[in-house]
């Protein structure tokens, strides 16, 4: 039994020795392990610092980009309503000068057609005129039994005419 006694027998020396190897053991510990893991998890923490700031930019810059695609967007809409305006105004335009077009065509082959129209009537009165008095210069032949001379009875023929 006192072989028992002495496992549980408490000594000092042996504590205080215990406490000074842990107490070695926890400074050496702390100079070559503590500090080299603290040392790398700041490191990582700025690398994840790093990496946050980098995706908040990258997200403001994205923001950016989307505010100023929409402005663009937008712009580009109203150019491209104003573009049709633009070729719808150009074909009104075009569309009147065409109509404006055919309108003075149309005026200029009616104004023609009526000149036509005058120089037949002129050609056919002359006509009528000649023929009238050709008759006539024949008729007056047979009456008078001799010939007139042509040119005094057109000119008898042409003022009775005239004065019809």
């Amino acid at each position: 039994m006192a072989e028992y006694l002495e496992l549980i027998s408490l000594d000092v020396w042996h504590i205080a020795a215990s406490i000074a190897n842990l107490l070695i053991l926890t400074l050496i510990l702390k100079k070559f392990l503590f500090k080299p893991v603290q040392n790398v998890l700041a490191s990582r923490q700025n690398q994840v610092d790093e990496l946050y700031d980098a995706a908040e930019r990258t997200k403001a810059s994205a923001e950016e980009d989307k505010k100023l695609y929409a402005a663009k967007l937008a712009g580009a809409a109203e150019e491209a309503e104003q573009i049709v305006r633009s070729a719808s105004q150009r074909a009104d335009r075009q569309s009147d000068e065409i109509l404006a077009d055919a309108h003075r065509r149309a005026a200029e082959t009616m104004k023609r057609a009526e000149e036509d129209i005058e120089q037949a009537k002129k050609k056919a009165m002359d006509d009528l005129k000649n023929e009238i008095s050709d008759i006539s210069v024949q008729i007056a032949e047979g009456v008078v039994g001799r010939e007139l001379n042509g040119d005094d009875h057109r000119q008898l023929i042409d003022s009775f005419i005239e004065k019809l």
